[in-house]
This record gives structure tokens, sequence and C-alpha cells, in this order.
């Protein structure tokens, strides 16, 4: 099997499976903290606030991404790849994959928030090499089903590091119903692992599971933010009624 075959397989295999590799890395990252717990003496509400807006930023990215998106694109589907039309406006227009660039930033914040330089590095490296094939098997599933449409965006927008030349504003109105709908559970999710590693860093270090005010405070608000829109999503209808409607040209 040639190289790019190979890991476009493996791209596809991931692409199924890519929800699952964070509980891996967090194990990883827990084990690499126990080894590192003599770094957490002093703690630094600014230090840990800046790793959460790091954190936010790519979810910040991802909501935009979401919102502005058509239907049947930037989904959570994990069977197969889906794709009704190329998104190439709005946020589309400056990065072909916007929702991994979110990714990103949102597990960047994570990594710094562990203050370990080199568990940082391995971040990085892994991620890169992790999305490469991903993208490799995204692109190569859009190139097979919109052909030369896709080839000529993809020679105007860069595949993940931004450009502004060539802005197009959004094609569809922002939709906040879907991102509560669709966003939820990654934002809850990202709170929840710095509340890990903060429960993780307290025990290890101090020896007690009581964490900071205002990770209590942040924990709290999450987690009833993750209820109410939950419970909006499975037992009501409120969050579903959002019609996709196009921008006026006029």
């Amino acid at each position: 099997m040639k190289a790019v075959d190979s890991m476009l397989k493996q791209g596809y295999w991931l692409f199924r499976y890519r929800s699952y590799l964070p509980l891996f890395l967090l194990v990883f990252v827990l084990g690499c903290l126990w080894f590192q717990r003599q770094i957490y003496a002093s703690e630094n509400i600014w230090f840990d606030l800046i790793c959460l807006i790091i954190g936010l930023c790519g979810e910040f990215i991802r909501v935009m991404s979401v919102g502005f998106a058509p239907n049947r694109t930037s989904g959570r589907n994990t069977k197969h790849q889906l794709a009704s039309e190329i998104n190439q406006t709005g946020i589309y227009s400056l990065v072909r994959h916007p929702l991994y660039v979110g990714n990103f930033f949102m597990w960047l914040g994570i990594a710094l928030y562990t203050r370990i330089w080199w568990l940082v590095l391995i971040f990085v490296l892994v991620y890169w090499l992790y999305y490469e094939r991903i993208l490799m098997a995204e692109e190569n599933f859009l190139e097979g089903k919109f052909g030369d449409e896709y080839s000529i965006y993809s020679e105007k927008v860069p595949c993940i590091f931004p450009t502004f030349r060539n802005y197009v504003p959004n094609k569809y109105c922002f939709r906040i119903k879907k991102v509560l709908r669709q966003e939820n559970s990654s934002l809850f999710g990202m709170i929840a692992v710095f509340l890990v590693l903060e429960f993780y860093q307290d025990l290890i270090s101090y020896k007690n599971l009581l964490p900071e005010r205002h990770w209590l405070v942040i924990g709290t608000i999450g987690l009833a933010t993750y209820l109410v829109l939950r419970t909006l999503k499975k037992q009501t209808h409120v969050l579903h009624n959002d019609n996709q409607q196009q921008k006026s040209q006029a």
C-alpha cells in the first residue's frame, strides 16, 4: 500500500473514532502530572484564567464555524464523512478547517494549564500527526464529491493557517440555536477537563480535593448551563426550531 493510501486509511479510521483520543491523552497527562507534582506548590489565578481564555478562544472559533455553516456540514458525524455543499464564506473563506483550528486552541489551553513545557510540545506534535491524517481523509472525500469546485477552493484558501486576503461575507444567517445544540457538550467537556486537572493537582500537591474558588464558580456555571441546554435539547423542541435563512444580497 502506498504511503498516501495508508495515511488516508488511517485518517478515515481516526475520523470515526476522533472523539475517543482525548480520553487516552487525559490518562497520559495525569501520569505526567504525577511525576511533575512539585511544580504546583503555588497557585496563580491569572495563569488559570489565561489558559481558560485560550481554550474559550478555540470554542469561539468553533461557534463562528458552526453558527454560520449550512445544514449537513460542520457536524458531529462519526460513522462517515458528510457534506451537502462546500463551506466557502465567512470563517471558511479564511481557513478550510476552522473547527480543527478551534479544537487546537481548546486543547492548547489545557496543555498549557499543566505547566509542563515538554508536555505542550508533545501535544502539538500529536495533534499535528493526528489531524494531518483526518484532514487528508476529509479533503479526499470532498474532492471526490465536489471535484474541481473543491480544488479551486483549496487553491484560494489555506488549510490551517488563515489568510484575510480573500474574505467573503457569510452566506447564511447566524443560528444561535444550532450552536447551543451542537456546542454545549464541547464547551462543558473543556471545562470538565480543566476541573479534572485542578482536582488532581490539588490531590497530588496538597492531599485534598478543595479547588480554588474561581474553579468552583466556573464549574458550577458550566454544569448548570450544560444540564439546562441538554434538557432543552432532549426534552423539548425549543432548540430545534431554527430554519436556515440565507442573507439578503441587496
